[in-house]
């Protein structure tokens, strides 16, 4: 049952009720708890590098020559920005640089050599065809950064759940960081993972504590652009950076992820899967597992006891009860009961479930039963005729 249950929470499902359940979860839990608990706004630096470019020439695959010109980030100033950081590299906590480095150009030279003496920092990296890894052109500490998505009901590609380990074997970029500033390594389980001692699910529907409003209008954190961050005189520049968690990226252009919570920018993604491990989003206790078995025990009872008491009360009350009508109580029955178990996981163990998929197979395995419980019964009553 355990593993079931296990099983069960790593099942991705891209429905839009689901969403609208998680964000029923967790504006409950905003309600109920008052003070929505945010990140200290101190601890972070984000640095945008959208509207920092230069051209490069596009080349053709099959001829070798130019065929235009692409815009890419300034690899001259983000070189400076490296440059800067690596002048004192134990003034800043930890920096991730997701930005795509697979186009050379006429001004690699000194970002080339800075990365390669980067410290406290990952450059990020992402899978390409047949998900094989598509290393950067620069030496530098790597962690894969991509965003396993999903397709909602839209039809568009949606980001709900995030996967530690991608590939089996590739680690992500909020993974290793974590690794990296708490000194510890994950542990692979049969059924789970292990971080830091505690047990983890490998993937977990994530929440948001920093959003782009908090960037955008609440400007509640700190937010620079590249260019004017380089601006500013040394001495001021390592005053803002020390002690930081720097997130370099595309946050205002390309890099943009739909979410539950709308339009998402990549490298706040990844900082909140960070923070996911901090907060201990994803980590499953003997309580939480006992919290399951409990209520998923009563609801089987339900599903698989013919004459249970919701049956019965139902029966009373419905004059008219076929097959149609029936299955529609069930289901908004379990989908009734299966919310109430996800905003009491949410709130209690901090654990999004998805409850929808589940709801229409118990009403499933329900009816069958009951089909198999009358053809039984119709099989005897023919025997003894």
């Amino acid at each position: 049952m355990i593993a079931i249950t296990l099983i069960y929470l790593s099942l991705p499902f891209t429905i839009d009720e689901e969403n609208l359940l998680i964000k029923l979860s967790s504006a409950v839990k905003s309600a109920l708890v008052k003070n929505e608990n945010k990140p200290d706004k101190d601890r972070f630096l984000f640095v945008c590098v959208s509207w920092d470019k230069q051209l490069v020439d596009k080349i053709d695959t099959v001829s070798g020559f130019p065929i235009g010109q692409i815009d890419i980030t300034d690899r001259a100033k983000l070189g400076q920005l490296i440059q800067r950081i690596n002048s004192k590299p134990d003034n800043h906590k930890f920096i991730i640089v997701d930005v795509r480095f697979h186009i050379p150009s006429s001004t690699d030279s000194l970002l080339r050599a800075e990365l390669e003496k980067l410290q406290h920092g990952l450059v990020s990296y992402h899978k390409g065809a047949n998900d094989k890894p598509n290393y950067p052109m620069f030496k530098a500490p790597l962690g894969l950064s991509d965003m396993q998505s999903q397709y909602d009901d839209e039809g568009d590609e949606m980001v709900l759940k995030y996967h530690l380990v991608q590939g089996d074997t590739l680690k992500t970029t909020p993974l290793l960081m974590y690794e990296y500033l708490y000194g510890t390594k994950l542990k692979e389980k049969l059924f789970y993972n292990e971080l830091n001692g505690k047990r983890i699910f490998n993937s977990y529907i994530l929440d948001y504590p920093i959003r782009g409003y908090d960037l955008f209008k609440a400007k509640t954190y700190n937010y620079a652009y590249l260019g004017d961050l380089l601006a500013l005189p040394e001495p001021f520049f390592h005053d803002l950076t020390k002690d930081k968690i720097i997130i370099v990226g595309d946050y205002e252009n390309l890099d943009i992820h739909k979410t539950i919570y709308g339009p998402m920018p990549g490298p706040l993604i990844l900082l909140n899967a960070f923070l996911s491990l901090e907060n201990e989003q994803n980590v499953f206790s003997i309580k939480f597992v006992l919290f399951l078995l409990i209520f998923f025990t009563l609801i089987s009872y339900k599903a698989i006891n013919v004459r249970d008491p919701i049956t019965v009360f139902v029966e009373r009350k419905f004059a008219k009860y076929d097959f149609i009508s029936d299955f529609f109580v069930d289901v908004s029955f379990y989908l009734v009961y299966f919310t109430l178990i996800s905003l009491a996981s949410y709130y209690f163990f901090n654990i999004q479930i998805t409850i929808l998929i589940l709801s229409f197979y118990l009403s499933f395995l329900e009816k069958f039963i009951v089909y198999l419980h009358k053809s039984k019964k119709q099989k005897i009553k023919n025997h003894s005729s």
